[in-house]
């Protein structure tokens, strides 16, 4: 009587455990968490399809949710940021791709990430999973074509393909009715290379973007934060040069910083971590202790930390209206940033006159020209500025006004009759050694910046990002004030009573004579003849 008791609870547990396999099938149809518990089933009981290694935590359920909107339709553009090691991969990388193949297997997908080798893993976890006894009780209607289940690319019998490719890589010939680009930067070192991310930028416009099978098709970026110009900097930052509104309006971004801020997507308290059960706050706040750029960029999705890196932001003094001493009481130089070079990129010219008073803190005037134009607005704007300050001296790299605007510039100040003395610095080849003449006076308080111009917070944003940013002409144009004044020093008879000249013919006349020569010599050499 026991051993036919037995022998129907077990009977009834099978039957309950088929059930709940059945119920869990025709859920992961619908499903992306599902499916990704699905596939991912314990080896200690393969069966029971409670049991998974794939735990998912709340951020994963709202990628789940962004990610099945796509799908239906109701997303066409996605960005989602979020830090290292925190499950972005395995569900939206691996998972997601065959899964929405099997609800649309006449549809093409492209996945995209940052070198081949990687793809090609991609594509092997993929492929994988589509041959996978769970993925057929899935999507039992839903095979790959014998001899054409290659690593890099496949195809549905259906008609639907899955092609994985690595940045730069060919995809000719391939179409995609949905684009996933996984982390297209590898690191820090690609991150920081403007060619990288120009090659980068390019291949998205070029390659990949032209793939979608229609105007309907659909993009995914998913990617830890490297740097303020990457793809999701062009795309979406305001500052970025290559920012367009229209374009920008279209995506949807998800930011999951591993660290709660103000408006958290999970509606988390602020500080709180984004997955405790693996990366807890201690830990956290011990990573952003040890390097607060990194941090800040990696794990909050904000490449430049908000309180600035090379220049502080308690170091950005303002000024109002009313603040600012009297002209009389300010001696005027001025510096500038060129752009004369195609390495350049976006990169604007940028006129920047000051005023120096008797204490030696320099105060930015409002009058700031930051604009793209053509050398002949440019000049235009410099025979402006030197007419409204009278400069004593304009500060530029050597070759940035010489070799480019040179001779229309002198053609311009003798036709208008208007001059200042210009002196072009011998460039330091490491920006951060150059912008140190600057820096050290902002970090005493001697550099003043006007908050009501209109051009103050792109100025702002630039300062508290350098040198990490996408540009650097107003830190550039702002170094060579620095260096300039470094240049300049007070007469050491400064405040004596004047010396009595030496009576012509004598020998301290002739004396007198040649080192007023040689410094006329000296300060033409400087001024580059101007």
């Amino acid at each position: 009587m026991m051993k036919d008791i037995d022998a129907q609870i077990q009977k009834d547990k099978r039957r309950e455990l088929l059930l709940r396999r059945k119920r869990a099938v025709l859920v992961a149809r619908d499903d992306l968490l599902e499916a990704t518990r699905l596939t991912m089933p314990h080896p200690d009981n393969m069966d029971d399809p409670r049991e998974s290694l794939y735990v998912a935590a709340k951020h994963h359920e709202l990628i789940a949710d962004v990610l099945m909107a796509v799908e239906r339709g109701d997303e066409d553009r996605v960005i989602i940021s979020a830090p290292p090691r925190h499950g972005k991969t395995q569900l939206t990388t691996k998972t997601f791709p065959a899964w929405y193949v099997g609800r649309n297997p006449k549809n093409s997908v492209i996945v995209a990430t940052y070198n081949e080798k990687f793809s090609v893993d991609l594509g092997r976890a993929v492929r994988n999973l589509m041959r996978s006894p769970m993925f057929g009780q899935v999507f039992p209607d839903v095979c790959l074509e014998t001899g054409s289940q290659a690593s890099d690319f496949m195809t549905v019998e259906d008609g639907g393909s899955l092609a994985f490719a690595g940045r730069g890589g060919t995809i000719t010939g391939r179409g995609g009715d949905l684009l996933l680009i996984d982390d297209p930067l590898k690191g820090r070192e690609e991150a920081d290379s403007p060619t990288i991310r120009n090659k980068l930028w390019n291949w998205y416009l070029n390659d990949l973007k032209s793939r979608l099978m229609t105007d309907s098709g659909k993009i995914i970026i998913i990617q830890t934060r490297w740097h303020e110009d990457d793809l999701i900097g062009r795309l979406t930052d305001p500052l970025n040069s290559y920012y367009e509104p229209q374009e920008a309006a279209r995506w949807k971004i998800i930011n999951l910083p591993a660290l709660a801020e103000d408006n958290d997507a999970l509606k988390r308290p602020e500080g709180t971590a984004l997955w405790p059960e693996r990366f807890g706050t201690r830990h956290l706040k011990d990573l952003q202790r040890a390097d607060p750029r990194g941090f800040s960029a990696l794990y909050q999705g904000k490449p430049s930390p908000d309180d600035g890196d090379f220049f502080k932001d308690e170091h950005i003094q303002t000024y109002g209206r009313k603040d600012m001493p009297p002209k009389e009481a300010l001696r005027f130089y001025v510096a500038s940033d060129h752009a004369v070079s195609t390495k350049q990129g976006r990169d604007s010219t940028v006129l920047i006159p000051v005023g120096v008073d008797a204490d030696d803190t320099i105060w930015v005037m409002p009058d700031v020209w930051w604009r793209q134009q053509p050398t002949d607005v440019v000049v235009e704007a410099m025979l402006n500025t030197i007419e409204m300050y009278q400069p004593f001296w304009w500060w530029a790299e050597r070759g940035h006004i010489s070799k480019s605007i040179g001779p229309f510039l002198r053609k311009r100040m003798i036709e208008e009759r208007v001059f200042c003395a210009m002196d072009e610095i011998v460039p330091i080849s490491d920006k951060q050694t150059r912008a140190q003449s600057i820096q050290a006076r902002m970090a005493l308080g001697k550099v003043r910046f006007p908050k009501f111009a209109s051009w103050y917070p792109a100025a702002r944003d630039q300062l508290l990002k350098f040198p990490h940013g996408a540009h650097d002409d107003f830190v550039d144009a702002l170094a060579y004030i620095g260096l300039g004044l470094n240049k300049i020093v007070p007469s050491r008879y400064a405040g004596k009573k004047k010396r009595k000249e030496a009576q012509i013919g004598t020998i301290g006349w002739v004396k007198e004579r040649s080192n007023q020569e040689r410094k006329a010599r000296v300060l033409g050499a400087n001024s580059g003849g101007w």
